[in-house]
């Protein structure tokens, strides 16, 4: 299909296929971040590792994202987004099915590695193709869905886990993917559109060379510097619980290499990043904004889980049923959000969204509902909605921005805005925990409050927006 076609979008059955194909890759990458944290115990006693070892196969494939998202987002912008999210999903279904059989923890981990490299492909071409998929006149409920999907994933994840562990092992937290992705990359071949710049599938000579170009034109410098920028924060994010000296050297180490790496960037032809976007204030503060939700996001799931089985001592089931309410209210609000952002100034939307967010965690944070378990789900829905509310207005903010040859690049922008949110989140409550008495229950409460300063904080950046 050529640029023109693209550009109009599609139409009737050909869209409905594409659309499923990119929903299901979203559901896949976005749910196998966090849809292990629960299995990590049992995961843990059958590869004899101790709490630190399996906490790495949830952070391995988060770092890798983390790491190749810029740079294959640039990648994607020069070979084609239908061949970077089929090659990706290819490779992440692949490695499902490995990580399923590994015998071991190093063939796990080899398994989640490769998970990374093929989510990384999946997520950075996704609003790129979002943008070919769809008329214009649709772009906005289509971003939307989008978010919403994306968020549900995310929000059920960890619910999903407890309902398949209940009956299976863990192994099936893997092999689901496989039967997902060979039907969404079935579909997707068939229905995705190209792009002016697809390279040929085909590995030929020619194609090769190619290929080989657009790989070159990647700028080495920066790559090394964001990679070292993202393994330090990480590294120093795990060690600051247990060695705060060591944790805070590390983490500074790293802030020097992102800040070289920011300087790279502005002065480089081909940057990974819009820098020429994050000048202008509204759109550094709509990612400023983003960040935050999902650094409140973060910290709530990881604090979440503690407070419920630890701290109440409801049983899993029981948790995972507490917590579905959170998925279900977000499910709810995000289409609403769309309609109400055609009527009220978007930034108000969001800052609205992200203060029911936040008012959900104080809710929770002040532990009034502890007698009555159910009323948890409560301030558990509010959280969800308010999430919702702020989620698909504000990603639309980020991609109707950028110029549509911009896409791939901002796509990478918000998948790592969105990853590297939960992970500073998730690792402030690790923090938390070890400030306590060493015991998760003491930095459950904590967590929360963290999550719900989060929230505000993100609610009065939107406020601050003119948009």
């Amino acid at each position: 299909m050529n640029q023109a076609v693209a550009s109009n979008g599609l139409q009737g059955r050909r869209l409905l296929l594409a659309a499923l194909s990119i929903y299901v890759g979203m559901i896949c990458a976005n749910l196998d971040m966090v849809i292990l944290q629960n299995a990590l115990p049992s995961l843990g006693r059958e590869l004899h590792l101790d709490s630190a070892d399996a906490v790495w196969v949830v952070t391995l494939y988060m770092l890798v994202m983390l790491i190749l998202l810029l740079p294959l987002s640039s990648l994607s912008d020069r070979i084609g987004y239908k061949r970077t999210y089929l090659w990706g999903f290819g490779l992440f279904t692949l490695a499902s099915l490995g990580c399923g059989l590994a015998p071991g923890f190093a063939a796990l981990q080899v398994g989640r590695g490769l998970q990374g490299v093929g989510a990384a492909a999946m997520m950075c071409s996704t609003t790129s193709l979002i943008r070919l998929v769809y008329p214009r006149e649709r772009m906005a409920r289509a971003i939307a869905a989008n978010a919403t999907v994306v968020a549900l994933s995310l929000a059920a994840g960890p619910s999903l886990a407890a309902l398949v562990l209940l009956h299976l092992s863990w192994h099936w937290l893997f092999w689901l993917n496989v039967p997902l992705g060979l039907f969404a990359m079935t579909i997707g071949y068939r229905a995705l559109p190209d792009n002016a710049v697809q390279l040929p599938l085909r590995l030929t000579r020619g194609a090769l060379r190619e290929w080989r170009g657009a790989v070159a034109q990647i700028d080495a410098a920066s790559l090394v510097l964001s990679s070292v920028f993202f393994v330090l924060l990480l590294l120093g994010s795990d060690h600051i619980s247990a060695n705060p000296l060591l944790g805070a050297l590390v983490l500074a180490v790293a802030g020097v290499f992102g800040w070289g790496f920011v300087r790279r960037e502005r002065h480089t032809a081909q940057p990974m990043l819009p820098m020429d976007l994050l000048a202008k204030r509204e759109y550094a503060l709509t990612i400023a904004t983003s960040f935050t939700s999902f650094a409140a996001q973060g910290a709530a799931f990881v604090a979440l889980p503690f407070y419920l089985q630890h701290h109440l001592g409801l049983a899993l089931s029981t948790s995972a049923l507490v917590m579905t309410a959170w998925p279900a209210a977000l499910a709810v609000a995000a289409p609403i959000a769309a309609r109400i952002s055609q009527r009220i100034a978007i930034a108000k939307v969001c800052a609205m969204g992200l203060a029911m967010l936040s008012a959900g965690l104080v809710i929770l944070a002040l532990d009034w509902l502890a007698p009555v378990p159910e009323a948890l789900a409560m301030p558990l829905a509010l959280c969800g909605a308010g999430f919702g509310l702020f989620q698909a207005p504000n990603n639309y903010l980020i991609i109707a921005a950028a110029p549509a040859e911009r896409s791939g690049a901002v796509g990478g922008l918000r998948a790592v805005t969105r990853v590297f949110g939960q992970m500073t989140g998730a690792a402030l409550v690790g923090l938390l925990f070890a400030v306590g008495t060493g015991h998760a229950t003491d930095g459950s409460i904590p967590g929360l409050w963290a999550a719900a300063l989060l929230a505000a904080a993100g609610a009065y950046a939107s406020v601050s927006r003119r948009a």
